[in-house]
């Protein structure tokens, strides 16, 4: 997989774990994105539902079977301009 070739992929459906969070209770969580917006995502964990910032965080996705550690300031922004 190339570099930066992340961006041009939908994050709804795909599976997430946080690998560092401003908010410590969340590190090590892992779910399924629900809805991206410019600046959070909603995850599902089986359990429950929660927000978090794009920007606070560290975050591992699945990538047709990669697994791709992000940076969630390269996230920030609206997903339909990053899927251009």
């Amino acid at each position: 997989m190339r570099k930066n070739n992340f961006l041009q992929y939908d994050l709804i459906g795909k599976n997430i774990r946080i690998i560092s969070y401003s908010d410590p209770y969340l590190v090590g969580k892992t779910g399924i994105v629900l809805l991206e917006t410019e600046r959070t995502l909603l995850i599902d964990d089986g359990q429950s539902r929660f927000i978090v910032f794009k920007s606070n965080g560290v975050f591992e996705l699945d990538f047709k079977r990669h697994r791709v550690c992000i940076c969630g300031e390269a996230l920030v922004g609206k997903p339909v301009k990053r899927l251009r």
